[in-house]
């Protein structure tokens, strides 16, 4: 291949890209320094390999607004692809590597140091320059990204957002995590407390841990507007409540049932309590409402 057409061939970072992460980042931005930047991610992993099902990190329909933000810094398109694990699993490592060639016409493979490739996970990164070059395939192996002395991972980011944790979880993605859903009824409850909310509904991705946040949101891609956002099981109301996530929006009049509601989730103001009465209850609500207002400038 004449360097010009190399030049023009996709550099196919190779990950699993479930959080969009740092780490991921960083995989990205190697590729886009070779030219033609592509993320490419299994489908079926979990099924083939007996994990449990977790709700994705990042909602699928929000994706693109993280790669398109990123394509902006980068000054490049990051595309994504997709390979079905099933058909990659049994393939010797020079075989994967030549399925990418043939499949994608690939210039460039970049990887993190710990990545590992081939039927029994035969060949690390270690191995990948000389197979690659076989296929006069150029390489990158991109060191981890370390945050609190610790690599970056998406186990970390679920860990922080099951506790709560939105600074660790903001640092880890570099970004707020923004959970999507839409807005449906709910019992009305919120606006009987002179607080209407936004229940939602839907959710296409992992919610945090119960408690009160501070968070930006748009409904219907209308935003961003302050939000004092609950999760959890509402125990003042009523015990044994399914988990829920809603959403009183500051200075939000419209009627929004079943438009896209967006809740990047900036700050968590408190635990999820009983009180003892409706009054108490709505006393708090009044100063987490306040406090969000303070924090996120409205």
């Amino acid at each position: 291949m004449s360097g010009a057409a190399a030049a023009l061939a996709p550099a196919i970072a190779i990950g699993k890209f479930d959080a969009l992460h740092g780490g991921h980042r960083a995989l990205a931005a190697a590729a886009a320094g070779l030219g033609a930047p592509a993320l490419l991610g299994f489908t079926g992993m979990a099924e083939e390999l007996g994990w449990p099902e977790r709700p994705p990190l990042v909602a699928a329909s929000d994706r693109a607004r993280v790669l398109t933000a990123w394509g902006k810094e980068f000054g490049w398109r990051v595309r994504l692809l997709e390979l079905p694990f099933a058909e990659v699993r049994p393939l010797a490592p020079a075989d994967f590597l030549a399925l990418l060639r043939r499949r994608f016409s690939a210039g460039a493979v970049v990887v993190g140091a710990d990545f590992r490739f081939g039927h029994g996970r035969a060949a690390g990164a270690d191995d990948l320059p000389a197979l690659a070059a076989a296929l006069n395939m150029r390489t990158v192996v991109v060191p981890p990204v370390i945050d609190a002395g610790q690599p970056v991972s998406s186990s970390r980011v679920r860990a922080a957002l099951a506790a709560g944790d939105c600074a660790t979880a903001t640092r880890l993605l570099g970004r707020p995590h923004r959970l999507i859903g839409s807005v449906r009824r709910g019992d009305g409850r919120g606006r009987q407390l002179g607080f209407p909310t936004a229940n939602c509904g839907d959710l296409q991705n992992q919610p945090p841990a119960a408690g009160v946040y501070a968070a930006h949101a748009w409904v219907a891609g209308d935003g961003p507007w302050p939000a004092a956002v609950n999760a959890g099981h509402l125990p003042t109301i009523g015990g044994g409540r399914a988990f829920s996530v809603e959403a009183h929006l500051l200075g939000f009049r419209k009627d929004c049932y079943g438009q896209r509601l967006e809740l990047e989730l900036i700050d968590r103001l408190r635990e999820e309590r009983t009180f003892a009465s409706l009054d108490e209850l709505k006393a708090q609500i009044a100063l987490d409402v306040a406090e969000v207002g303070r924090r996120l400038g409205h």
